[in-house]
């Protein structure tokens, strides 16, 4: 065991734990029920079997190595005109360092164990990465819904690695929980009560969903979306064993353009800007409408009446769901050039949503 947590360390990954590859039946069981309840995550594979039975995605699969890489690093900073980057997108893209170092994990097992078959997986691919993380003893479960890992807390990226071949596990007793059941700091402090009680959340009230949605935000979110540009970090901030973490040794994952951006610019950032900008990191993948959105609501949030000539501009752009997040806005503002705004827009505008958001903002 400890042969492959030394080369694991090697390559740049701070935790690593084997168990088996038996199916995860009680597990499949309560995420029919949150599927029913109409609380399974949207981003999520809705394939319940190909989630929680490893041979779905390898036949030959034996044993699931489960890892964690840290990335805490400073604390976030934000200032007037800014909105706030969730802590895991202020660096590089997870995506495109846990899963070659995975690889390369791999690869050695080929060579030195004899390993002929396998699969990586990160949190694009389907195995029920928190289920792994807990049989094999990575880590426990949080009454935040998050996997903390020994001691970096739960700001960890999770990754798979499944293999043809029998390995030593690292338990057969999950790790005992460090949450007091007096806590519940996380729960109570929620900024949308997504987290309704310890260990039960819905995904489709959470802030970190919200900024990653396709289209409208719903209106009675906006506000509680505060000065939160791309994702929520709220319940992992509050928390105490959080706070006494370890920070990720890995620059990779230290802030890249701050941990805030100025809003205004992004109203206008074309799609060439946006990837040029942001296509190393994390949140590049929903493109560069959806943030321009979340800077709209965010600047409504803010009443940051400096930005209302941008947001004139920005009521003509071509995508509907940008021109009704930016009406409302304008209608935060409570000012006569805002309001002028709103009007000329009014006579123009042909889209029947756009057109509800604008006269709603009108009549507030």
């Amino acid at each position: 065991m400890q042969i492959f947590v030394n080369r694991a360390k090697e390559i740049g990954i701070d935790a690593l734990a084997i168990t088996d590859a038996k199916p995860f039946n009680k597990e499949k069981a309560v995420l029919e029920q949150v599927l029913q309840a109409g609380l399974y995550p949207q981003f999520v594979e809705t394939d319940l079997a190909l989630r929680t039975d490893p041979k779905r995605l390898l036949p030959s699969v034996q044993s699931i190595i489960s890892v964690a890489i840290a990335y805490k690093s400073v604390d976030p900073h934000i200032s007037q005109g800014k909105g706030l980057l969730s802590r895991y997108a202020w660096g590089h893209d997870y995506h495109s360092l846990l899963y070659p170092r995975l690889e390369t994990l791999a690869q050695w097992m080929v060579k030195e164990f004899g390993v002929k078959e396998y699969v990586v997986a990160v949190d694009t691919k389907p195995p029920i990465e928190r289920a792994i993380a807990l049989r094999s003893g990575l880590g426990w479960l949080g009454q935040n819904c998050a996997i903390f890992v020994p001691p970096y807390g739960s700001w960890v990226f999770l990754g798979e690695l499944l293999v043809d071949i029998p390995l030593p596990f690292t338990t057969q007793q999950p790790l005992k929980p460090n949450c007091s059941e007096k806590c519940g700091r996380c729960v109570r402090a929620c900024p949308t009560n997504a987290l309704f009680a310890p260990y039960q959340i819905n995904p489709h009230s959470c802030i970190s969903y919200l900024t990653q949605m396709k289209g409208i935000i719903p209106r009675e979110m906006r506000a509680k979306i505060g000065a939160k540009l791309w994702g929520c970090d709220t319940c992992q901030q509050v928390c105490p064993t959080n706070q006494k973490a370890l920070p990720s040794q890995h620059q990779e994952f230290y802030p890249l353009d701050g941990t805030a951006i100025p809003l205004i610019p992004l109203l206008s950032i074309s799609k060439k800007e946006f990837h040029q900008r942001f296509g190393h990191t994390a949140l590049a993948w929903r493109g560069h409408g959806i943030l321009q959105r979340n800077a709209a609501i965010i600047l409504g949030n803010l009443r940051y009446t400096e930005a209302i000539p941008a947001l004139g501009d920005a009521l003509q752009d071509p995508k509907p769901f940008l021109r009704a997040s930016v009406a409302w806005a304008l209608g935060e503002m409570h000012t006569a050039s805002a309001r002028n705004l709103l009007h000329n827009a009014q006579h123009k505008e042909t889209n029947a949503i756009v057109l509800e958001e604008i006269e709603l903002a009108l009549s507030h």
